[in-house]
């Protein structure tokens, strides 16, 4: 407007006015220009605003007859709309936290140092060297004790930590190095301790990408062993170790699968061999000593999948030994085995945690697939296990250092738009409590979204900005089952929910062992409870029998040909660890219990302590025929009876009668009889089986019988 009032002004024509009328004209146009400019918009004021009343109401001027078009209004000042980070090619964190990444993200793999060095997962080696200047600590435990190995009933006991280093100076170069100290126990050893101290491995590896996601290359590692305990041994030997490595990662095929693949090919030139000449060792001290007699080809393969938080992996290795004969190797107890029965073969299962920054935490099982030992190459242990942590340093100072902000702007419009999303507010309670769980992670199945976790003191969630329209969420926690509730959210508004999780019953777990004379028995075991189960146990089991059975009470009866039966009565708890032993006696040749419709015989009397309630030992074995007798015919319910002669006062013999029966009740329940399918009476001595006039009669009278109530 105030550039149409100045522009309206028009140019008097070049002659003399009454000076009045050019009084009334000056006059009109100072005024004029004064109202407009009291009428402009701030970017055109520079005099700051006058405290006028509130009262005061402005003044309008008509327009003038120049003002026919709207003022052209200077353009509204954009407002930020959102901000962009990003960062240069090699300027990103290295080893960023992977804990709430989406499922998919490239940013969940992180590359860390194997067991013995260099990138890799435990035992198997990667092509893939990840970023150039990364420099790499990490240490790895391991421990393993078995009671049969690697012969039976040698008690081993191994423990042993590697600490190492890798390197990447260049892009297709890395350098590494290993110390190894170990200690192992053996009942068959000697001494029985042998430890190892200073075993080096130093090495490089170059590799490259040769296709998108396809890296491969070589390793090359020299390894120096130490001389070990006093079997008259050198002082060190040497070994060299080279390779062919491969990695392929699934991603470039497809981003949704988070999968990598590495292969090692190589040979293990071994000079441990080398480290005892005058003395013969047995299988338990070549394990523990680490003595290999012959060169070996090495193959790993390994699969590993990089989730948020966690990368688990699984790992396949073979050390297959060169240069046996044909006539094989000799076993310990001197039979002769093929080279590929006992060569050293290994599946390990383990995971990476890798939520925290640069700190990556290693942890595992390696089972051991090679049952059978040959002297010569050391035995593979039944299992093995492993953990591990690992630190990342950047020695080029990257981290973030050329970040750059974007800030994306947009001018305002009159119409304000509607928001087009929604979120979801909630809180997660316990079925059966009703109070809030902590920690409770809430995702949106396909959003591409990380989760977010309920608050630890109030069990409450708030969902990341989602679309509007039907949403469904899932709730999960570890010991809780999943829970999926749909939601129909409106466009810039919040959804509230209230969500229970119920609450999932952690099963217990049975470790059975079944023996004679300290050596594994097969047997057949049955368990009834909260559910019934039947499992076998082997006589060449190395280690005792597991499953894992629904929490509660077991009644666990156990037959085995040529053995007597046996019973427990067990409680075990939600989560619990119960382990039941079995020493089973071998049946007799001559039985003394048999079984009738309703009635269990015995051949032979019970025998007490004269006058007393008190079992003679020689009568043990045949209370363990009974025990035997109501196992193997699935007796539910037994009455006891307890009958005297008539010699001495009738009420006592009476109690005595019940005491021995009470006496014989006892005993069946300490051997593992229900004490609820037994029942006692005692009827002194009014049922004779045979006249009080001889002491044969009185000795077949004083007797305890087993009448059958339930089958």
């Amino acid at each position: 407007m105030t550039r149409s009032v100045y522009s309206a002004a028009v140019r008097p024509p070049r002659i003399f006015l009454p000076l009045r009328l050019l009084r009334a004209s000056l006059l009109t146009a100072t005024l004029t220009a004064s109202l407009a400019h009291a009428q402009a918009t701030h970017e055109w004021n520079t005099f700051p605003p006058t405290s006028a009343p509130a009262a005061s109401a402005p003044v309008k001027s008509a327009p003038a007859a120049s003002d026919k078009q709207p003022a052209a209004q200077p353009p509204p000042e954009p407002v930020v709309v959102s901000t962009q980070e990003r960062f240069e090619p090699g300027g990103e964190p290295h080893s960023p936290s992977t804990l709430r990444n989406a499922w998919t993200d490239p940013k969940n793999l992180r590359h860390t140092s194997s067991a013995v060095g260099g990138v890799g997962l435990l035992r198997v080696a990667g092509a893939d060297l990840g970023a150039r200047g990364l420099l790499r600590f990490a240490a790895t435990g391991e421990y393993f004790n078995n009671a049969h190995f690697p012969v039976r009933d040698a008690e081993n006991t191994r423990t042993s930590g590697t600490f190492s280093l890798s390197y990447v100076p260049l892009d297709f170069l890395e350098l590494f190095a290993a110390y190894t100290v170990s200690a192992n126990t053996n009942s068959r050893s000697s001494p029985n301790l042998i430890q190892a101290l200073g075993d080096v491995t130093l090495g490089a590896r170059g590799s490259r990408q040769w296709a998108r996601g396809f890296w491969a290359g070589i390793d090359l590692r020299a390894m120096s062993f130490s001389g070990v305990g006093n079997q008259d041994v050198g002082r060190y030997a040497f070994g060299f170790a080279p390779r062919v490595l491969a990695t392929y990662d699934a991603r470039a095929l497809n981003p949704k699968l988070p999968l990598r693949a590495h292969g090692n090919l190589g040979l293990i030139l071994d000079g441990t061999g080398e480290l005892v000449t005058s003395t013969r060792l047995n299988a338990a001290e070549e394990y523990a000593l680490n003595v290999n007699r012959f060169n070996r080809l090495g193959l790993g393969l390994g699969v590993e999948a990089p989730l948020p938080a966690v990368t688990p992996f699984l790992e396949f290795t073979l050390a297959y030994p060169l240069g046996v004969g044909s006539e094989g190797l000799v076993a310990p107890n001197g039979e002769l085995v093929s080279a590929a029965s006992a060569a050293y073969k290994t599946l390990n299962l383990g995971a990476r945690i890798t939520a925290l920054r640069d700190v990556t935490f290693t942890v595992g099982a390696e089972l051991g697939l090679s049952r059978t030992v040959g002297l010569g190459v050391p035995a593979t242990p039944p299992f093995n296990l492993f953990f591990g942590a690992s630190y990342t340093v950047d020695l080029l100072s990257r981290g973030g250092g050329t970040r750059i902000v974007e800030t994306v702007r947009e001018r305002p419009s009159d119409t304000p738009a509607v928001p087009p999303t929604g979120q979801v507010s909630g809180v997660v309670l316990d079925t059966q409590t009703r109070k809030p769980i902590a920690g409770v992670l809430v995702t949106v199945p396909g959003a591409g979204l990380p989760p977010v976790a309920t608050d630890p003191q109030t069990g409450r969630f708030l969902t990341h900005p989602l679309p509007a329209g039907p949403v469904r969420i899932a709730v999960q926690k570890e010991g809780y089952k999943l829970v999926e509730h749909d939601v129909r959210l409106t466009a810039g508004q919040t959804s509230t929910v209230e969500l229970t999780l119920e609450a999932v019953a952690r099963p217990a777990t049975f470790t059975f062992s079944t023996t004679a004379k300290k050596k594994p028995v097969a047997a057949t075991l049955r368990l009834k409870g909260a559910k019934d189960q039947e499992l076998t146990t082997s006589e060449s089991a190395t280690a005792p029998t597991k499953r894992e059975v629904p929490a509660g009470r077991y009644v666990v009866d156990v037959t085995a040909p040529g053995f007597l039966a046996q019973t427990r009565d067990v409680q075990v708890s939600e989560g619990a660890t119960l382990e039941l032993s079995f020493e089973l006696e071998p049946e007799p040749k001559k039985k003394l219990v048999t079984v009738k419709e309703d009635k269990i015989e015995i051949l032979q009397q019970v025998h007490f302590g004269s006058g007393k309630a008190v079992i003679l030992a020689d009568s043990y074995p045949l209370l363990a025929q009974v025990v035997d007798a109501i196992v193997r015919n699935d007796i539910k319910r037994v009455r006891i009876e307890g009958h005297t002669d008539n010699q001495g006062n009738p009420e006592r013999n009476l109690q005595l009668s019940k005491d021995r029966a009470q006496a014989v009740a006892a005993h069946l329940i300490k051997a593992g009889i229900d004490a609820s399918r037994l029942e006692v009476e005692g009827y002194g001595d009014a049922r004779p089986i045979a006249p009080n006039l001889t002491p044969r009669g009185r000795e077949l009278n004083r007797r305890v019988e087993f009448v059958i109530l339930e089958r």
